[in-house]
């Protein structure tokens, strides 16, 4: 099946689902989840994000 990723940063997505084409699912990556520990919702979308530098990790702290 594809996939329809969508990308969300400070704010909601919402997806209809009769919205999307037939064979295609949808994936939602919202980053401010992921900066407060949650996973990319699939190795897939990880990589998606990783090969279009849409996300950085934040780093650690310097001391």
């Amino acid at each position: 099946m594809d996939k329809i990723f969508v990308t969300v940063s400070g704010g909601s997505a919402y997806v209809m689902e009769d919205t999307v084409p037939k064979g295609f699912d949808v994936e939602i990556i919202d980053f401010d989840n992921i900066e407060a520990g949650d996973s990319f919702p699939s190795e897939q979308a990880r990589e998606y994000c990783k090969e279009r530098n849409l996300y950085e990790a934040p780093r650690a702290p310097r001391r």
